[in-house]
């Protein structure tokens, strides 16, 4: 993370009060974690969940006498594939957006699927971002103020969510998703350093196989071999710390049948399984927005940032 985007960041998280658990409640606040595999949202009355997949197709004459085209997301997108000239496309890669035009549909559909569309103008939307992909930031925060248009965004480290879902304020978090396995430190809620692996759920599954994992579930061989490559690097980032820290574990993979366990097994010492890891970055994210607008100091920061 470039410095002058990792002081923004922390000026954001440090203006966040002590007591983690003390806040106004803001109905304008709506936290997206738009991640390769899902997007999580959250806001004050409702949370959603959706693939982050994009599609369009040809529509025929029987159905468009003009043969325009079609686009849809999530599992609607999903659908199309039975259609020979249907178009898939993952608008997130790695914690990165891929598909510029593909993104900025898939989070306009965040304010229908929470039925906020009527406050999306004066609401503040909080967007994490992976450890990784810090240099697209001040990207990310154009292209979201640009397709929603509300009265703020801010782009923030996503792990950080998961310690403030947890309720806590130190930690390691190592967060498997769908694109990248995030591990990241923070003390008193200030990003300290971390790393993106490029092995996550991804490593798991061919193709879209992940969207029906009920059914398609991963080899042993992989599974162990995911499990191995993220204790390891978990064991490396942990040698150039000063003392021992508790490992929060959160994101999709926990929920893969076998790789908590096999995590468990090879990490040890302090490890805690977020109480809802799918959502814990989104439910984090949100409950940030609203501590951080709560603050006076934190309403300054946002007033600062470029």
């Amino acid at each position: 993370m470039k410095t002058n985007q990792k002081m923004i960041a922390n000026a954001l998280l440090n203006s966040v009060p002590s007591d983690t658990m003390a806040y106004e409640n803001h109905d304008d606040v709506i936290a997206i974690d738009a991640g390769t595999g899902f997007v999580k949202c959250v806001s004050a009355h409702m949370r959603a969940s959706f693939p982050s997949v994009f599609g369009t197709r040809r529509m025929s004459r029987w159905e468009d006498p003009k043969e325009g085209t079609v686009e849809a997301v999530g599992y609607e997108a999903f659908k199309m594939r039975a259609y020979p000239d249907a178009v898939l496309v993952r608008a997130v890669l790695e914690g990165r957006v891929a598909d510029e035009h593909a993104f900025a549909v898939i989070i306009r559909e965040v304010a229908p699927r929470l039925g906020c569309k009527d406050i999306l103008g004066s609401s503040t939307v909080i967007m994490g971002l992976p450890y990784g992909a810090a240099a697209q930031k001040r990207e990310l925060e154009r292209l979201v103020q640009r397709t929603l248009k509300p009265s703020r965004a801010l782009v923030i480290p996503q792990a950080v969510g998961t310690l403030v879902a947890e309720g806590a304020r130190t930690g390691i978090v190592v967060s498997i998703g769908q694109g990248t396995t995030e591990i990241v430190l923070f003390e008193e809620l200030r990003y300290v350093s971390g790393v993106s692996v490029a092995q996550a759920c991804d490593y798991l599954y061919d193709g879209y196989a992940y969207l029906e994992h009920d059914t398609n579930r991963p080899e042993k061989r992989r599974l162990d071999n995911l499990a191995a490559i993220v204790s390891n690097e978990l064991a490396v980032f942990k040698t150039k710390l000063v003392r021992d820290y508790t490992v929060y574990l959160s994101g999709g993979g926990v929920l893969v049948e076998g790789l908590c366990h096999a995590l468990q097994e090879r990490i040890g010492g302090t490890l805690k399984v977020a109480s809802d890891p799918v959502y814990s970055n989104a439910q984090g994210l949100y409950k940030l927005g609203q501590m951080i607008l709560s603050s006076t100091e934190g309403r300054q920061e946002i007033s600062h940032v470029p």
